[in-house]
């Protein structure tokens, strides 16, 4: 809604203070649980709001949802990775997915390439600046 806000020209609804608490809880959580699974009731009972309500405020907050923040800290933990030529499967389950087909469809759907190609444009860039 913020982001909405800004380019509309309109001021920005401002966040209550419980409900920044609330995200920076639930955000500060996931990011020292980022290659977990981390379910929704264990946000719940850190916050004191249930599901709805957390995700209302943290998309306010953030810009996006608490599954979406968790999915793109995997996925910038998996290019660092990638960067240091780490073998594909061992970097998917590193960075906390269930096999490499799912990490590949994330990291395509979230960066438009493939973590292969995403390799090969890195380590050729590597190689000419050399």
């Amino acid at each position: 809604m913020q982001s909405l806000a800004r380019h509309s020209g309109l001021p920005a609804k401002p966040i209550p203070r419980t409900a920044w608490r609330a995200a920076s809880l639930a955000r500060d959580y996931l990011q020292e649980n980022v290659f977990r699974t981390v379910r929704s009731e264990e946000l719940e009972a850190i916050t004191g709001l249930d599901r709805y309500a957390l995700s209302r405020h943290f998309r306010a907050a953030f810009s996006t949802s608490p599954h979406r923040f968790l999915l793109m800290r995997r996925l910038q933990r998996a290019r660092r990775m990638i960067e240091a030529s780490e073998p594909l499967a061992q970097i998917a389950i590193a960075a906390g997915f269930n096999d490499q087909s799912h990490f590949s469809r994330h990291f395509k759907r979230a960066f438009g390439v493939t973590p292969g190609r995403w390799s090969e444009l890195i380590h050729r860039s590597s190689a000419a600046a050399a």
